[in-house]
């Protein structure tokens, strides 16, 4: 037989302030119709996109783009619902958690602005602002169990896509570029403005290293934010794969309706359509399968030890707690999986993409990760209120950084102690609760999960953002075109926004992974239609998420966190009873505060109605932080970028473009350090010699000819104005960069330098202070240390260059990672500094 719908239950008029509710008319509802589904396309959009470019430099302002659609996708929706009946809020426990968790991070933020260092910490301020809005308009757009889903089905077909982007680059595209890069590497680096590198062995080392290590890394930074990524959507598309097999073979098994499975013909007996035929869904299970694959390979290959042990964890709460993957049928298709598992393993020990070490270093790996926390936890004893502000880490750990550790980090490679150490114990005690919370509800919804409607939308109020009132909402149709919609513009859309990132992806991935993406989601398409959405598999996939992030980060990344904020709002709505999200007037909310309290302490919380100027108050709260978000994150952010990526490139013709550039990229962003730290680095490229590094010595002279005028300009050549500005750029860089250990050190040189062009030992002096400061930032540093030892050899502070000689030599002998050891001159200067007099 079809599948059968749920009967809408009939709703009585809510008497809560003495008003009866009125009947939207026919206009309004078509309008607040077309404002949610505006919305849901957006949300769909931005979801999808946002894993199309790199997400790792959140910190440095990759994600303004991204959050300034966002932020202007929900001032239209309020826009549109302003002066309309029926705005409502659904309101439970974590979602007071979670607020309370970002209130208390964006306090350690403004903290760190003037603390620590600001731009960095505005950015993330901006990050963690964004990923509230998002979760409370996933929560406030009440997506009905089709659409619920539709999102994840999409979400699913771009991790397909992603993952076979990544098998692209693996086997075609970083082979091609590791021999380009051989046969021409000055002129690679040079087209991609990387020259710069060929001046800086440790930077090269790094990035050649990066680039010949075998790892995918598709449309991320680093191999473990794709396998994080990667992680949750393969367990969801195991269980569309399980899924499919039920509708096909599993005649006992019920669908999510509590009917028997769909005929083999696709309508219903009104003629409304029900089940999908049985040769769509061998087609869609070919295709799940054939994602899955892609999927399980991508992953192996990232050789995330991490990621391994959070699938098979993931596999364990999908046998425990999902019902409909229980039976003869499901135990066959993990076994399937577990054939697929075994062939991606092969394909990748066959092309020497995985190795034993991935196994045998694991507990090398670990030891790092124990030196990480152990720092982490020191930084989180000396700062337990407000820690060291969102977007900090980077900077303040290397005052905590073990003299054995192997790298600078820019988080802990955990998720708990990221949130407690930028924003306090407070902050990460609320969020512990907030996920708890959710866990909970799902265990309380395990029993219930069959008696979801796979038809129809869910009986639960409408949000306010919607301004849709709930009436309108449970006899509204579903609208899964602006998923479609969204899902589709998003790969467009995410070329466009890594344009204004700080790592831009050329149209590769398009090209590779939207077909791949497309033919998946047409794959999925049986199981939006007829599959179940089980409490199981939401539990799995932030379970799975959750065991990743202890170990490996991914929180402050939004390309990879966008997952984890999808799968922990759907938890949020899993029913635990036969109806959720229950309005005052069906709870008999008469009964005052005290019944209200209850309701919001209870799983499914409650549905609070809004008087009309609620729309124009939240109107104006949306615009006053537009404005703020655009003066102090998007505009001064992509202005500065812009600019000091054209000084980059006139640095190689002209020192003093350069300058000009970087100050323009200052007054864009007062409150970036990276301009101010440019032109101190600039200041000692250009030296006390006025002709040193002009255009003419770079370019022919007929270049030279053309271009004298517009990139020579008079600049200070005597010491006396050199040293005024170097001290301009000291007063400018400090306050903007306070915990920042690399912007004293930069300025330590610097003076040295002046020191030299001057023999002033005023400038001498200062240069032993930055060095101070640099090494009071960054304690194990040994370089550290060797230049001091040398700063104060020449000041004649013999004594305290020996300890310090001491301690560049303890620090050389402690460490056993190479890239961290002196080189063999600066060893020599040490022993005999101690071996003096």
């Amino acid at each position: 037989m079809g599948k059968q719908r749920i009967p809408h239950r009939r709703e009585t008029p809510s008497q809560d302030s003495g008003e009866k509710a009125a009947v939207p008319h026919n206009q309004e509802r078509r309008s607040s119709s077309g404002v949610r589904a505006f919305l849901l396309a957006m949300v769909t959009l931005l979801l999808v996109a946002r894993p199309l470019f790199p997400s790792e430099g959140a910190d440095l302002g990759d994600d303004v783009a991204p959050s300034m659609l966002l932020f202007g996708a929900v001032l239209i929706g309020i826009v549109f619902n302003l002066g309309r009946s029926g705005w409502r809020v659904k309101l439970q426990r974590v979602d007071l958690a979670f607020l309370a968790t970002v209130v208390w991070l964006v306090l350690a933020a403004l903290r760190a602005v003037y603390s620590g260092t600001a731009r960095p910490a505005i950015n993330m301020l901006w990050v963690w602002v964004g990923y509230y809005v998002l979760w409370q308009l996933l929560r406030q757009l009440n997506l009905t169990d089709r659409e619920r889903r539709a999102v994840l089905a999409g979400m699913a077909a771009l991790a397909v896509g992603v993952a076979f982007y990544g098998l692209y680059q693996y086997f075609v595209e970083l082979p091609h570029l590791r021999t380009a890069y051989q046969t021409r590497r000055t002129e690679l680096l040079r087209e991609l403005g990387w020259d710069d590198l060929l001046e800086d062995p440790v930077g090269l080392t790094q990035f050649e290293n990066r680039l010949f290590s075998r790892e995918p890394l598709a449309t991320f930074a680093l191999t473990n934010s794709l396998a994080g990524f990667l992680l949750p959507w393969c367990l969801v598309l195991l269980a569309a794969v399980v899924g499919n097999v039920k509708l096909l073979f599993d005649t006992s098994i019920e669908t999510a309706s509590g009917t028997s499975p769909p005929r083999t013909h696709n309508t219903s007996r009104d003629g409304s359509v029900g089940g999908p035929t049985r040769g769509l869904v061998w087609a869609a299970l070919a295709l799940c399968i054939l994602g899955l694959a892609g999927l399980l390979c991508c992953l192996v290959l990232t050789k995330s030890r991490s990621a391994y042990v959070a699938l098979v964890c993931g596999m364990v709460i999908l046998l425990t707690m999902g019902t409909s993957l229980r039976g003869s049928v499901a135990r066959r298709v993990l076994m399937a999986v577990m054939v697929l598992l075994a062939l991606a393993l092969t394909v990748a020990i066959t092309t020497r993409g995985i190795d034993w070490q991935v196994l045998s270093e694991a507990t090398k790996s670990l030891g790092y990760r124990w030196q990480y926390w152990r720092a982490t936890i020191n930084m989180i004893a000396d700062q337990p209120l407000l820690g060291c502000g969102p977007g900090n880490f980077r900077y303040a750990y290397t005052r905590y950084k073990l003299p054995e550790a192997s790298e600078e980090i820019s988080d802990p490679h955990n998720f708990l102690l990221e949130v407690t150490a930028t924003g306090g114990i407070p902050a990460g005690v609320l969020f512990l609760l907030a996920i708890g919370l959710t866990f909970w509800n799902l265990k309380g919804a395990r029993s219930d999960s069959t008696t979801n409607s796979s038809a129809g939308p869910r009986p639960s109020s409408a949000g306010a953002l919607v301004g849709v009132s709930q009436r309108t909402a449970l006899h509204s149709r579903e609208q899964l075109w602006p998923i479609a919609l969204g899902w589709l513009l998003a790969w467009p859309a995410g070329y466009w926004l890594g344009l204004l990132s700080s790592a831009p992806q050329d149209l590769t991935f398009l090209l590779v992974g939207l077909p791949l993406a497309i033919l998946v989601g047409m794959g999925l398409w049986p199981w939006i239609q007829a599959g179940t959405l089980a409490p199981g598999i939401l539990a799995a996939a932030l379970g799975a998420i959750g065991v990743n992030w202890l170990a490996a980060g991914g929180l402050t990344f939004p390309g990879v966190a966008g997952s984890f904020w999808l799968f922990w709002v759907l938890a949020t709505d899993v029913p635990t009873g036969h109806f959720t999200g229950q309005s005052l007037s069906d709870n008999q909310a008469s009964g005052g505060w005290s019944q209200r309290l209850r309701l919001l302490a209870s799983p499914w919380g409650l549905s609070v109605p809004l008087p009309t100027w609620a729309g124009f108050a939240t109107l104006a709260f949306f615009g006053l932080l537009i404005v703020a978000f655009y003066t102090t994150a998007y505009s001064p952010v992509l202005q500065a970028r812009s600019l000091l990526a054209q000084a980059i490139a006139a640095r190689r013709f002209s020192i003093d473009r350069a300058k000009q550039f970087c100050r323009l990229a200052a007054e864009a962003d007062p409150w970036a350090f990276e301009p101010w730290m440019r032109l101190v680095e600039l200041w000692q490229a250009e030296g006390p010699d006025p002709q040193k590094k002009t255009a003419e010595s770079l370019l022919s002279k007929s270049d030279a000819a053309d271009l004298s005028t517009v990139l020579r300009k008079p600049r200070p050549s005597s010491p006396q104005e050199r040293a005024k500005e170097l001290d301009t750029y000291a007063a400018e860089l400090i306050p903007r960069a306070a915990n920042h250990h690399a912007a004293s050190w930069v300025l330590a040189l610097a003076y040295e330098q002046l020191f030299q062009e001057t023999n002033d030992r005023r400038a001498l002096a200062k240069a032993v202070t930055f060095a101070r400061r640099a090494i009071d930032l960054y304690p194990h540093q040994a370089r550290y240390h060797a230049g001091l030892a040398e700063l104060l050899r020449t000041l004649g502070d013999r004594d305290g260059a020996k300890k310090a000689a001491e301690k560049a030599l303890w620090l050389h002998t402690i460490t056993p990672h190479a890239d961290r050891k002196l080189p063999e001159e600066t060893l020599q200067f040490l022993e005999k500094l101690l071996r003096a007099p």
